[in-house]
């Protein structure tokens, strides 16, 4: 049978990484975080990234230890050893990835037609045919091109950061921070804990990465660093640049710092945008089917998805319903309560996931030569901290 093709680097999994970890969420969530936690905006990052990391770090060991394809199911197979448990976690992750999919190319959908007289759905389904036939060709050609807009989308953050720090360095006075807002501050951070989300997809390019005991661990933990320097610093720019009230009010928050700081239009910072959304879908598609493609091979899922193409060396027959399900997904008209529901699935599935580590360690089971490993308090807490965020989106939600 075809094997996948071991062609990414640490570079370009890095960029994999940060590409769907920055995605387009800073791009709108810095508003509604900053409408919530005021001038605390940058600890609600801050507390975030740190929840986030312990996960992160989880994942680093098992990834490590089991670098496979559809990596949550395989480390819940290895730490509980039960089939359904395997499987619903497996599917779980590829429905979030989907969702996330569907709802990302919306917002593409949304941004286009302001720029350009496009029906919605036109949009979204032409994005899409071109993400699958991307995503079909080949992982080099999926990961390059991903890596070109992430460095586009992360040079958009730089750029606002590089034009509103000086004035916010140059403020008269610092700002009357005032009382603490714990109540907005917990909401806020449950909010930006979303934004670190994407170190998982790493997991599951593992039998597609070079060196991948070595690879996979070194790019969650450069993809979670770089990423939280990045958030925090938008951040404080941000909400020095424009009172939390009015960045909360703004469609295009970060696009109206730009223009604060600048006097210049801010058509620049949505059309990257547009391309952080399209980046966004792509990695979430290209997930999505090697997750399929492992649940295959476990014998979870139909055998044809398992079926690599021998000159592409990519799972097509996955990334196909891949792309149909998320087609499906992004013309319902419930895509609100979807990511909602997806949301929670992922943060049970990082639950699931630390207590699994915890499980083999406490077994005593190791890792092979040269695997990395975490402290045994990291997974602990990673499951203290997923379980306390997903309660905080659920309470949100009711």
């Amino acid at each position: 049978m075809t094997q996948l093709n071991r062609v990414i680097g640490l570079p370009g999994l890095c960029l994999y990484g940060i590409g769907v970890t920055l995605g387009a969420g800073i791009y709108a969530l810095v508003g509604e975080i900053a409408g919530l936690a005021g001038l605390y905006a940058p600890w609600a990052f801050i507390l975030a990234g740190t929840l986030a990391a312990f996960t992160g770090l989880s994942y680093a060991e098992l990834g490590s230890r089991y670098p496979e394809s559809a990596g949550e199911a395989a480390y819940l197979d290895y730490g509980f050893k039960r089939r359904w448990l395997t499987a619903a976690a497996g599917y779980g992750v590829a429905l979030s990835g989907a969702i996330s999919s569907a709802v990302v190319l919306h917002g593409f959908a949304g941004y286009l037609g302001a720029l350009v007289p496009v029906p919605g759905w036109m949009a979204i389904l032409g994005a899409l045919v071109v993400l699958v036939a991307v995503a079909s060709w080949g992982v080099r050609a999926s990961v390059w091109i991903a890596g070109v807009i992430t460095l586009i989308e992360a040079g958009g953050l730089i750029l606002i950061i590089a034009v509103a720090a000086p004035g916010a360095i140059a403020a008269p006075a610092p700002p009357d921070y005032g009382p603490v807002p714990w109540a907005g501050l917990f909401a806020a951070s449950v909010m930006a804990f979303f934004a670190f989300i994407g170190f998982e997809d790493i997991a599951n390019m593992a039998e597609e990465v070079k060196r991948p005991r070595r690879t996979l661990p070194l790019a969650i933990l450069i993809t979670l660093s770089v990423s939280a320097v990045i958030y925090l610093a938008v951040a404080w720019v941000a909400v020095r640049a424009l009172p939390p009230e009015v960045l909360a009010s703004e469609g295009g928050p970060l696009a109206a710092v730009f223009e604060q700081a600048t006097g210049l239009d801010g058509d620049s910072i949505a059309v990257i945008a547009l391309l952080a959304m399209v980046n966004g879908a792509l990695v979430q598609i290209v997930m999505v089917a090697r997750v399929l493609y492992g649940l295959a091979r476990r014998g979870l899922a139909p055998a044809a998805l398992a079926v690599v193409h021998p000159a592409r060396r990519t799972p097509v027959v996955a990334t196909l319903l891949a792309g149909g399900v998320i087609a499906v997904l992004a013309m319902s008209g419930a895509l609100g309560p979807l990511a909602m529901a997806a949301s929670t699935v992922t943060l049970l599935v990082f639950s699931l996931v630390n207590a699994a580590l915890l499980a083999l360690r406490l077994r005593g089971e190791r890792g092979a030569p040269g695997s990395f490993r975490a402290p045994i308090w990291v997974p602990a807490v990673g499951l203290a901290a997923s379980l306390a965020v997903a309660v905080g989106v659920i309470v949100t939600a009711l």
